[in-house]
């Protein structure tokens, strides 16, 4: 399941806020270094749920990805949503 969420988190960043952040060099890095972690979470996801019977210590790992990865969505989500605002904002400035 939290493997599920972090690869949709990383096609979301792969997708389109990569896109985004190439214009904006300052936070291109950041949002790099973000798909990266994600990336090295899902690796090891995928040990982690043979193991997350046994081991509460495993499943209270994989229950905290699953929250970063629903606030990570969140912020991204937000992040979409006000750029794509203030480019239609821009847009209809420049028709008017």
């Amino acid at each position: 399941m939290a493997e599920f969420i972090v690869s949709l988190m990383i096609e979301k960043i792969a997708g389109q806020l990569m896109e985004e952040a190439i214009s904006l060099s300052r936070i291109s890095d950041q949002v790099q270094w973000i798909e990266e972690e994600f990336r090295r979470m899902q690796c090891s996801l995928k040990y982690a749920d043979a193991e997350k019977d046994s081991d509460q210590r495993v499943r209270n790992w994989v229950a905290e990805i699953r929250d970063v990865a629903y606030d990570t969505e969140d912020v991204i989500d937000k992040f979409i949503f006000k750029n794509g605002s203030k480019k239609r904002a821009q847009e209809f400035g420049q028709a008017l």
